[in-house]
């Protein structure tokens, strides 16, 4: 037990130090500030991909700025749900993760000549249409997806290892009495 949770540790120490986020960095990445649902990390990267190494902080050369949502938006098409569903995000992303709508395998290229103007579908494994025509197929993960299953795997890291603790505090306590 005491062998696995030094396992665990090991990697989440691992994971932390490679998604450190420098203190130092004058315009920290967007992505750096989502919560995405485990599964979906693939189709926010298809959705956003580089888009999400850039900064909301104002201040910065290039970022993304805060507009109010939609008085009233476009529907997505095929009852599409949108991405904004699995992933919580600053207010700057309101607009974009409600026009990217997540569908299955066989609906995207179905539905992508119903597409408005700016949206897009996605699948869970990367697939994605866009409005205008342009095309993806789910061959590789970009670097926001990568970041965000790292994200999401070290919270799971964390959360087995603080229950391991618990359960060889409780194994030591036990020995203790037993002697």
């Amino acid at each position: 037990m005491e062998a696995r949770a030094a396992r665990l540790e090991a990697e989440a120490d691992g994971l932390a130090e490679l998604l450190k986020v420098n203190e130092d960095d004058l315009w920290p990445p967007l992505v750096d500030a989502l919560t995405v649902e485990p599964g979906y990390e693939t189709a926010l990267g298809a959705a956003l991909g580089d888009d999400l190494s850039v900064s909301s902080d104002t201040g910065a050369p290039v970022h993304w700025r805060t507009i109010a949502p939609y008085s009233s938006p476009a529907a997505l098409p095929g009852g599409a749900r949108p991405l904004s569903s699995v992933v919580q995000a600053p207010a700057a992303l309101a607009r974009r993760l409600s026009q990217v709508g997540i569908v299955g395998d066989a609906e995207g290229a179905a539905l992508a000549g119903d597409l408005a103007q700016g949206q897009r579908l996605v699948t869970k494994d990367g697939a994605l249409w866009r409005w205008d025509g342009f095309t993806a197929a789910a061959d590789a993960a970009t670097p926001a997806a990568t970041r965000l299953s790292q994200r999401n795997r070290l919270k799971d890291l964390r959360a087995q290892a603080t229950d391991l603790e618990s359960e060889v505090g409780a194994a030591r306590r036990a020995l203790e009495d037993a002697r």
